[in-house]
């Protein structure tokens, strides 16, 4: 019998798979991949300002709770959500395919990237007798914000309305 495991955060995660020396911490080249893969891309003063910004203890580096608080105040539609083991591996699948397209590593997927997506994503609907819209059509369902971008964060979210990742929302 399966022992139960308690849901996780998003943001621990996220925190935990760049923390590539395990030191509980996020040094300036860990905070570096972590905000790209939220979207954010950042030239090194950027990168700086942010460690600043998230470094309450003005240690050099980030802590979890420093970087929890900053993703929540941050990314709260998707902090709010816990993850089981199955949808745990369904997220970070997700965050590899997106990286994949990414090509230019600007932290979004612009028409000229999304097409090869799009052409995956139409065999693999189509293979499940899915209707598959036009290109125009299914990029405008991922980009909400209508910048003819896709964020990762609307790409987890265009999943979690999907049903693709499942999500449980926390109890308050």
């Amino acid at each position: 019998m399966a022992s139960y495991r308690p849901p996780i955060l998003v943001s621990r995660i996220k925190f935990d798979n760049y923390d590539s020396d395990h030191s509980g911490y996020l040094e300036l080249n860990e905070l570096k991949d972590i905000l790209y893969d939220l979207g954010m891309r950042t030239g090194d003063a950027d990168l700086v300002g942010a460690l600043v910004a998230l470094d309450k203890a003005k240690d050099g580096r980030v802590s979890y709770t420093e970087f929890k608080e900053w993703y929540r105040e941050r990314e709260k539609r998707i902090d709010a959500l816990t993850l089981r083991d199955e949808c745990q591996r369904v997220l970070l699948q997700a965050i590899q395919f997106f990286k994949y397209y990414d090509k230019d590593q600007s932290g979004q997927i612009d028409r000229e990237e999304f097409a090869p997506m799009y052409d995956r994503l139409k065999r693999e609907w189509k293979a499940i007798g899915a209707e598959v819209g036009t290109l125009d059509e299914v990029l405008k369902s991922f980009d909400k914000n209508g910048d003819d971008k896709i964020s990762l964060e609307e790409f987890v979210q265009w999943l979690v309305n999907a049903g693709s990742i499942c999500a449980v929302t926390k109890a308050t």
